[in-house]
């Protein structure tokens, strides 16, 4: 029996001297495994004891720091560190003696070369087998390059941001994922309100297919420069922009999305058409003077033939009054032509005219289009209306406005025109008030903001464009003012209504043209 307790027992003890060896061998393979591990990484991985001084250095410490482990092993950790941040290392071990971990600490350190590098610390404590702390396991990130990456993106950011320019960037869906403070301005919609929401919200619905074509390009690797088209504000209101749009790509260089600035030329595009309508007014300046110079010999032919038919007898009432009107009419336009070539400075005195002989006079010239068209014309005329202006420049109003009015009416409708004492709708300045409203087909809501422009006209082959401009020209010069509604929807229509405010003259007070 007591052969077989001796054999059992050589066996058991065989079998933990082989146990005991594997697990040497294995801690031994783990131990070399993780000097593997850290030799080969990136991160510096250095140990010290609790006083600081420099245990451990790995090749990843060498390239960072500068020093190999013969020059560092066996020195204070303090040789990394610079003057003004000594009491980092008294922070980081009192920590460790107290068994604490620390984590991502940035800080500055110095190379052998004396370079400042920043850097990411984490420490922890290293225990002996009893579990007592005997010194610190330090992983350090060279973060320098990473620190100036992030500075860079921090200028970007802040450059995007206070941008005048709406800088966007969206997906290839195009659903918007940044919006910048340029962008609220221009556009009106906060970051808040607008990113997650389609790049087309701000774009007008016939220009939609615009968004297909720029992401075609995107995807293409294509950049679009300096496109010029319309977009939408919050409220509804059209803007000129110009865009840039560029591809957006991951680090792979894959093409993940676009960027896009968009640049408000909306007071660029008004000064061209200033410009380009200054132009055409000077053609046109030049244009009518020459007119005027070659409309004066027959001018005066005429004038000189109606002299003589005046003194013909036995005319009627009628004749005699149409030949009056006539010779007014041509003096007026023989008044413009000498005007219009500069001949003489207008010495011409305004005068106090009785507002509704001035409306019947005008309305007399239009007899013949009022009988084509079949219009009925009523006059509404508060009775002792005066206004103290030049005859030439009032009728020119009043003809200008009973014009577009014949042209909008259809055949067999109504012009009224009244005058009446009143105020401006501003100022409340005392003056007379001057309304021709017809019946007609009304004016496109799409056309209502244009039609004092120069040159802007919808008859096409008739009309020149100028004749409401030179109206509110005219108004504006003697401080009055025209307003307009109109409709296309019965009852259709346009009421034009120009104000002439009261001034004084001598020693009575008249309403100035």
């Amino acid at each position: 029996m007591s052969t077989v307790r001796l054999g059992v027992s050589s066996m058991t003890d065989a079998t933990a001297l082989h146990l005991n060896s594997e697990i040497a061998a294995s801690r031994e393979d783990a131990r070399t495994k993780l000097a593997a591990i850290v030799e080969s990484s990136d991160d510096a991985i250095v140990s010290k004891d609790l006083n600081g001084i420099v245990t451990s250095w790995n090749a990843a410490a060498e390239r960072i720091f500068g020093y190999n482990a013969e020059e560092i092993v066996g020195r204070s950790i303090t040789l990394l560190i610079p003057p003004e941040l000594q009491d980092d290392e008294l922070m980081i071990l009192s920590k460790i003696r107290a068994g604490e971990r620390l984590e991502h600490f940035q800080t500055v350190r110095v190379r052998k070369d004396g370079k400042r590098i920043d850097v990411s610390l984490t420490v922890s404590p290293i225990k002996d087998e009893q579990g007592h702390i005997v010194g610190a396991a330090k992983i350090a990130r060279d973060i320098t390059q990473q620190k100036k990456i992030d500075e860079a993106a921090l200028q970007l950011a802040a450059i995007v941001e206070s941008s005048d320019d709406a800088i966007v960037s969206k997906n290839l869906n195009g659903i918007i994922m940044s919006w910048n403070q340029g962008a609220e301005r221009i556009f009106g919609y906060t970051a808040d309100e607008i990113i997650g929401q389609p790049i087309t919200r701000i774009i007008p619905p016939e220009l939609q297919k615009e968004e297909l074509h720029i992401i075609a390009s995107i995807k293409a690797g294509k950049r679009i420069d300096h496109f010029q088209t319309e977009r939408l504000k919050k409220n509804g209101e059209r803007v000129n922009i110009s865009l840039t749009v560029s591809p957006v790509t991951d680090r792979e260089g894959t093409i993940i999305g676009a960027a896009k600035i968009a640049r408000d030329i909306t007071q660029h595009k008004k000064l061209e058409a200033a410009l380009h309508t200054s132009e055409k007014l000077a053609s046109v300046g030049r244009l009518a003077a020459t007119v005027a110079h070659e409309i004066n010999n027959p001018l005066e032919a005429v004038t000189n033939y109606i002299y003589l038919a005046k003194q013909q007898p036995e005319l009627s009432e009628r004749v005699k009054r149409y030949l009056e009107s006539a010779d007014r009419e041509l003096s007026r336009v023989s008044h413009i032509a000498q005007q219009t070539l500069g001949f003489y400075r207008d010495n011409s005195q305004p005068v106090s005219l009785v507002t509704a002989e001035v409306i019947d006079d005008v309305l007399a010239i239009y007899e013949r289009k009022f009988a084509y068209k079949d219009l009925i014309v009523r006059r509404e005329i508060e009775p002792g209306l005066s206004a103290y202006t030049l005859l030439g420049e009032l009728k020119q109003i009043l003809s200008n406005l009973v014009s577009n009015a014949i042209d909008a009416s259809n055949d067999g409708g109504k012009i009224i025109v009244r005058a009446r004492s009143s105020h401006d709708y501003r100022s409340r300045r005392p003056g007379i008030r001057i309304t021709v409203a017809d019946n007609g087909v009304g004016i496109s809501p799409a056309h209502q903001d244009k039609i004092f422009t120069p040159f802007f006209t919808t008859k096409k082959e008739v009309g020149t464009g100028l004749g409401l401009w030179i109206t509110k020209d005219l108004l504006e010069k003697k401080e009055g003012s025209i307003h307009f509604r109109s409709s296309q929807s019965a009852p259709s229509g346009t009421v034009m209504s120009l104000f002439l405010p009261m001034t004084v003259s001598n020693t009575r007070t008249e309403v100035a043209a």
